[in-house]
């Protein structure tokens, strides 16, 4: 079983990378549900959250890193009004620095996880500090790394819209129209700038990338122009 300390101990890696594996892979649904009911140990309380930063700093199996960014999701939307605000950014910072330097060579349904934390994160912090209305400034790093990373930020940022527009993860109906108002004021218009300019320049070849990468860029760049495009902008659903 796992231990709620501050580390997972090695042995402990292996075993609960088997249960992922056991729980994703395996054709016995016996043997899927006893792997699942492992576990859910992982989300059950927040003294497991470091738990789930071991699991995403020390495992190289993809379906381990899916199952603790999982996990980590979990635990932050339930345990959040019992975080301090350090602790809060903290978790932020965590993901988008985990983003940066890993985020191009995990796999894409683990890294669609970690930016689904950067949007929610952003979302239930939006009201207490101006360190997460500085989320566009942040992901901006992104813009202007590799192409790999570009695509990460444009990605980053549709999630951002999508998660500010979507009801949910807020205490109250009136808290998410004022979030949704403020982000819309405050940060809408300059995602909307940054998704048209990467087209342009994509047009004007003035980003340096192969055939492969052109079209997931323009791809990329288009969903955050429509998503920008499609915000409630009077809040009229929700």
């Amino acid at each position: 079983a796992l231990r709620s300390t501050h580390a997972m101990e090695q042995n402990q890696l292996k075993q609960f990378e088997q249960y992922c594996a056991t729980l994703y892979t395996s054709p016995d649904a016996a043997e899927r549900s006893a792997a699942e009911a492992a576990l859910v140990q992982l989300s059950s309380t927040p003294e497991y959250l470091p738990q789930c930063q071991f699991v995403l700093d020390h495992s190289k199996y993809a379906y381990a890193q899916l199952v603790a960014a999982n996990a980590l999701k979990k635990l932050l939307v339930q345990s959040w009004n019992h975080l301090t605000p350090s602790q809060q950014l903290d978790f932020r910072n965590y993901t988008l620095s985990y983003l940066a330097q890993r985020g191009t060579s995990i796999e894409p349904f683990v890294s669609s996880n970690l930016v689904q934390i950067v949007a929610t994160v952003t979302k239930l912090g939006w009201s207490s500090g101006e360190e997460h209305k500085a989320i566009v400034q942040e992901v901006s790093k992104f813009l202007h790394a590799t192409t790999g990373h570009l695509v990460l930020g444009l990605q980053l940022l549709q999630q951002l819209v999508a998660e500010m527009n979507m009801a949910g993860n807020t205490r109250s109906l009136t808290q998410q129209r004022k979030v949704s108002a403020s982000f819309r004021d405050t940060a809408l218009f300059q995602i909307l700038q940054i998704g048209l300019r990467t087209l342009q320049q994509l047009s004007t070849g003035a980003i340096p990338c192969s055939g492969d990468e052109e079209p997931r860029i323009r791809e990329q760049s288009l969903s955050l122009c429509l998503s920008c495009l499609g915000f409630d902008f009077i809040g009229t659903t929700l």
